[in-house]
């Protein structure tokens, strides 16, 4: 059976719109069947809550700019904070090319950004952690395209994937030949449904191609959600599958559509 967790930005964003203290929504989140949260290492405040409300961390993320610098300090503290909270996973971001970056000047920020994610793996398996790396819909990043995440997979052989559903249309390839490749690999899961045979609600997503991708519930988007489930259930993961929805135009209404969904389904 896989786990359902969720974003600890939604769960938040969901306390101000339905007027709560944060304590109230856990225990509103909990109630409807999230069993985690994901927690941002730059934006964490209030995380050490989770535990008391009987909700997990299931991984911690961050953002590098590893193409400028390798900041081995930050890496120390995501590690510190994976531990203090109870996560066993954390989750990095390696940084961005530049608009106007030529060839070669890319190819020495990829083999820095490799560099960086070699050593932050090295030291996450020394405490204990395991390291993944998602596919990241921005078309500046290295890791916004199928090629691009197996040249890290490659580059760092411990390395694991946290599968993000949504964000391989970002690009416009195929998510079920990104789930088939990255199978093995997929440790950690984020179901990122998205809009775009019609218009949707919330702040949209715009492609490098021009379509518009809108933030919606698990379930109620183009993804082909029930498809790239079965592929998971087919390997035997048993890991966090985590509900995301970035933009929503209600929080606490799409965590209650995600989870309909979700019920029954994992």
């Amino acid at each position: 059976m896989m786990k359902i967790g969720t974003f600890f930005h939604h769960i938040r964003e969901a306390a101000a719109e339905r007027g709560e203290t944060l304590e109230q929504t856990l225990e509103y989140v909990r109630e409807l069947g999230y069993e985690a949260a994901e927690v941002d290492a730059d934006d964490h405040e209030g995380a050490e809550l989770l535990g008391a409300h009987g909700i997990a961390v299931s991984s911690i993320y961050r953002n590098y700019s590893w193409h400028d610098k390798i900041d081995e300090k930050a890496m120390d503290e995501h590690i510190r904070l994976a531990k203090e909270l109870g996560s066993e996973k954390i989750m990095a971001i390696p940084g961005f090319f530049g608009e106007n970056d030529t060839d070669i000047i890319r190819k020495e920020k990829l083999k820095r950004m490799a560099e960086g994610m070699n050593l932050i793996c090295e030291r996450a398996l020394q405490n204990g952690l395991t390291l993944t790396i998602e596919d990241y819909d921005n078309a500046l990043s290295p890791i916004s395209t199928i090629d691009g995440m197996k040249y890290f997979l490659d580059a760092v052989p411990k390395l694991k994937v946290a599968f993000d559903t949504g964000n391989f249309a970002y690009i416009g390839e195929d998510v079920l030949a990104a789930e088939k490749a990255f199978a093995d690999r997929i440790v950690h899961a984020h179901l990122k449904d998205r809009l775009y045979s019609q218009i949707g609600n919330g702040d949209p997503c715009k492609c490098p191609d021009g379509r518009v991708l809108w933030p919606c519930a698990v379930g109620e988007g183009d993804i082909p959600m029930d498809e790239l489930l079965n592929i998971l259930k087919s390997k035997g993961y048993s890991g966090y599958v985590m509900a995301e929805f970035f933009g929503a135009a209600s929080y606490s209404d799409t965590l209650e559509k995600s989870m309909e969904y979700l019920r029954g389904r994992v």
